[in-house]
């Protein structure tokens, strides 16, 4: 059965009806947003719907909501992933995986010294513990190289570029409608490929299939992708 999981914790409309219809969470731990309350939240959620637990770490960039690239010591960056990380574990008891947010998961789908941050983070605070991220990315190369387990992720709800990263927000067609969503959701269910911002077809492997809780219509997304895969 296709995992399906969204980005919480955040704030956004209408998330109490989001949670019944995942299997996974990946919850934002203070660094863009969240606090206690939120994180405890979330946890008791997941509890109550059988949803599998994660953290969503992202730069400590709250007044940018973690969607901008920041300068850091890598020192620095570590020790506010195991900070963030930490925080939501205490919450919640365990994690069930991991995935950076924003600019942080932008960034280190390219930029290997980053995403090895990320990974002694992660190994830090538990090293059972599975990182999120595409199969192509360097965080998904710097995990296997660290011998992390690995959650290869799609995205349903966003425009890929040919190289295989997300289209930027502010790209025309970057966000996909409802529609547009359940479509490429077949698509990769089907064939394991989307059809990227220039046309072309690119493989994606992976496994979970994720809805960004943060945009308009996520919850009609959500049920129209379950529809059309008969979850």
């Amino acid at each position: 059965m296709i995992d399906l999981s969204a980005d919480l914790g955040e704030g956004s409309p209408r998330e109490s009806e989001i949670w019944p219809l995942i299997h996974s969470a990946n919850v934002a731990c203070g660094g863009h947003i969240g606090d206690e309350a939120s994180m405890h939240e979330a946890a008791q959620l997941a509890l109550r719907y059988n949803v599998r637990l994660g953290a969503h770490p992202s730069y400590p960039d709250r007044e940018n909501f973690g969607r901008r690239s920041m300068s850091m010591a890598p020192a620095a960056l570590r020790e506010s992933l195991i900070a963030q990380l930490t925080s939501l574990r205490e919450i919640a008891g365990a994690l069930h995986h991991v995935k950076p947010h924003g600019a942080l998961y932008n960034e280190a789908h390219r930029d290997r010294a980053l995403a090895e941050i990320i990974v002694d983070a992660l190994r830090t605070v538990d090293a059972s513990v599975a990182l999120v991220c595409a199969a192509t990315s360097q965080m998904a190369a710097a995990a296997h190289a660290a011998h992390t387990p690995v959650i290869r992720e799609a995205f349903a709800d966003r425009r890929y570029a040919p190289d295989g990263s997300l289209a930027p927000r502010s790209d025309p067609g970057a966000l996909l409608n409802v529609a547009e969503a359940a479509e490429q959701a077949e698509l990769l269910a089907e064939d394991g490929v989307v059809i990227t911002s220039d046309g072309t077809t690119l493989l994606v492997p992976f496994d979970t299939l994720c809805i960004h809780a943060d945009m308009e219509h996520a919850v009609e997304r959500l049920q129209a992708i379950r529809t059309r895969l008969g979850i």
